[in-house]
Protein backbone atom coordinates (compact mmCIF):
# COMPACT_ATOMS: atom_id res chain seq x y z
CA UNK A 1 0.00 0.00 0.00
CA UNK A 2 1.76 2.96 -1.21
CA UNK A 3 0.35 6.31 -0.67
CA UNK A 4 0.89 9.14 -2.96
CA UNK A 5 2.19 12.50 -1.82
CA UNK A 6 -1.32 13.95 -2.21
CA UNK A 7 -2.79 11.47 0.23
CA UNK A 8 -0.10 12.18 2.79
CA UNK A 9 -0.71 15.94 2.56
CA UNK A 10 -4.44 15.35 3.16
CA UNK A 11 -3.81 13.27 6.25
CA UNK A 12 -1.59 15.81 7.88
CA UNK A 13 -3.33 18.09 10.38
CA UNK A 14 -3.81 21.69 9.32
CA UNK A 15 -1.04 23.95 10.43
CA UNK A 16 -2.25 27.32 11.71
CA UNK A 17 -0.06 30.33 11.48
CA UNK A 18 -1.41 31.64 14.82
CA UNK A 19 -2.45 28.60 16.83
CA UNK A 20 -3.30 30.69 19.95
CA UNK A 21 -5.76 33.11 18.32
CA UNK A 22 -8.87 31.84 20.18
CA UNK A 23 -7.07 32.14 23.54
CA UNK A 24 -5.89 35.67 22.72
CA UNK A 25 -9.40 36.74 21.68
CA UNK A 26 -10.83 35.27 24.87
CA UNK A 27 -8.20 37.05 27.00
CA UNK A 28 -8.92 40.36 25.25
CA UNK A 29 -12.63 39.87 25.90
CA UNK A 30 -11.98 39.32 29.61
CA UNK A 31 -9.75 42.42 29.74
CA UNK A 32 -12.47 44.49 28.04
CA UNK A 33 -15.05 43.31 30.57
CA UNK A 34 -12.72 44.15 33.47
CA UNK A 35 -11.91 47.57 31.99
CA UNK A 36 -15.61 48.33 31.42
CA UNK A 37 -16.35 47.35 35.03
CA UNK A 38 -13.64 49.67 36.30
CA UNK A 39 -15.00 52.53 34.19
CA UNK A 40 -18.47 51.95 35.65
CA UNK A 41 -17.08 51.98 39.19
CA UNK A 42 -15.26 55.24 38.47
CA UNK A 43 -18.41 56.76 37.00
CA UNK A 44 -20.39 55.77 40.08
CA UNK A 45 -17.73 57.00 42.51
CA UNK A 46 -17.13 60.44 40.93
CA UNK A 47 -20.67 61.83 41.51
CA UNK A 48 -20.47 60.75 45.16
CA UNK A 49 -17.22 62.65 45.61
CA UNK A 50 -18.67 65.67 43.82
CA UNK A 51 -21.77 65.54 46.00
CA UNK A 52 -19.66 65.47 49.17
CA UNK A 53 -17.75 68.48 47.92
CA UNK A 54 -20.98 70.35 47.15
CA UNK A 55 -22.43 69.70 50.60
CA UNK A 56 -19.71 71.56 52.45
CA UNK A 57 -20.06 75.35 52.23
CA UNK A 58 -17.20 77.58 51.14
CA UNK A 59 -15.24 79.46 53.77
CA UNK A 60 -16.17 83.15 54.01
CA UNK A 61 -14.72 85.55 56.57
CA UNK A 62 -16.82 87.96 58.64
CA UNK A 63 -15.02 90.84 60.34
CA UNK A 64 -16.22 92.16 63.71
CA UNK A 65 -15.11 94.17 66.73
CA UNK A 66 -15.67 93.51 70.43
CA UNK A 67 -18.34 96.21 70.48
CA UNK A 68 -20.29 94.23 67.87
CA UNK A 69 -20.88 91.57 70.51
CA UNK A 70 -21.86 93.85 73.38
CA UNK A 71 -24.05 96.48 71.69
CA UNK A 72 -27.42 95.15 70.42
CA UNK A 73 -27.52 97.59 67.47
CA UNK A 74 -24.05 96.56 66.33
CA UNK A 75 -24.88 92.91 66.98
CA UNK A 76 -27.86 93.26 64.62
CA UNK A 77 -25.56 94.60 61.93
CA UNK A 78 -23.17 91.73 62.60
CA UNK A 79 -26.06 89.30 62.09
CA UNK A 80 -26.74 90.88 58.70
CA UNK A 81 -23.07 90.38 57.75
CA UNK A 82 -23.19 86.79 59.00
CA UNK A 83 -26.33 86.18 56.96
CA UNK A 84 -24.73 87.60 53.80
CA UNK A 85 -21.61 85.51 54.40
CA UNK A 86 -23.72 82.37 54.90
CA UNK A 87 -25.50 83.06 51.61
CA UNK A 88 -22.19 83.55 49.84
CA UNK A 89 -20.77 80.37 51.39
CA UNK A 90 -23.77 78.41 50.13
CA UNK A 91 -23.45 79.60 46.55
CA UNK A 92 -25.27 82.92 46.28
CA UNK A 93 -23.70 85.32 43.81
CA UNK A 94 -24.67 88.13 41.48
CA UNK A 95 -26.28 87.07 38.23
CA UNK A 96 -28.25 84.09 39.51
CA UNK A 97 -31.88 83.81 38.56
CA UNK A 98 -34.45 84.82 41.18
CA UNK A 99 -35.74 81.25 41.68
CA UNK A 100 -32.17 80.04 42.24
CA UNK A 101 -31.50 82.85 44.71
CA UNK A 102 -34.68 81.99 46.61
CA UNK A 103 -33.66 78.33 46.73
CA UNK A 104 -30.31 79.28 48.24
CA UNK A 105 -31.95 81.66 50.73
CA UNK A 106 -34.32 78.93 51.91
CA UNK A 107 -31.75 76.11 51.75
CA UNK A 108 -30.65 73.99 54.69
CA UNK A 109 -27.08 75.02 53.89
CA UNK A 110 -27.89 78.68 54.49
CA UNK A 111 -29.91 78.03 57.62
CA UNK A 112 -27.36 75.66 59.18
CA UNK A 113 -24.36 77.82 58.24
CA UNK A 114 -26.00 80.90 59.79
CA UNK A 115 -26.90 79.03 62.99
CA UNK A 116 -23.48 77.39 63.33
CA UNK A 117 -21.72 80.72 62.82
CA UNK A 118 -23.85 82.46 65.45
CA UNK A 119 -23.28 79.57 67.87
CA UNK A 120 -19.52 79.75 67.25
CA UNK A 121 -19.43 83.24 68.77
CA UNK A 122 -20.66 81.90 72.16
CA UNK A 123 -22.31 85.26 72.78
CA UNK A 124 -25.72 85.44 74.48
CA UNK A 125 -26.64 88.81 72.94
CA UNK A 126 -25.94 87.59 69.42
CA UNK A 127 -27.69 84.27 70.04
CA UNK A 128 -30.77 86.02 71.48
CA UNK A 129 -31.00 88.44 68.54
CA UNK A 130 -30.55 85.60 66.03
CA UNK A 131 -33.33 83.63 67.74
CA UNK A 132 -35.65 86.67 67.69
CA UNK A 133 -35.09 87.42 64.00
CA UNK A 134 -35.28 84.49 61.64
CA UNK A 135 -33.94 85.74 58.27
CA UNK A 136 -35.98 83.11 56.45
CA UNK A 137 -39.32 84.07 57.98
CA UNK A 138 -38.93 87.57 59.37
CA UNK A 139 -39.29 88.84 62.92
CA UNK A 140 -41.05 86.39 65.18
CA UNK A 141 -44.04 87.62 67.08
CA UNK A 142 -44.91 86.25 70.46
CA UNK A 143 -48.31 84.71 70.68
CA UNK A 144 -50.49 85.65 73.72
Amino acid sequence: MSQSAMDIARLRPEVRIFPQVPEIVQALGVLCVIFTGLLLLMAIHEPAVAQEAEESPDVVSVSYDRQDLSDPVRASRLLVRIDKAALKACGAMNGLSIPTQELIIRSDCHHETFNRTVAAFHNPTLTHLAAAIDPWVGPRTQEP
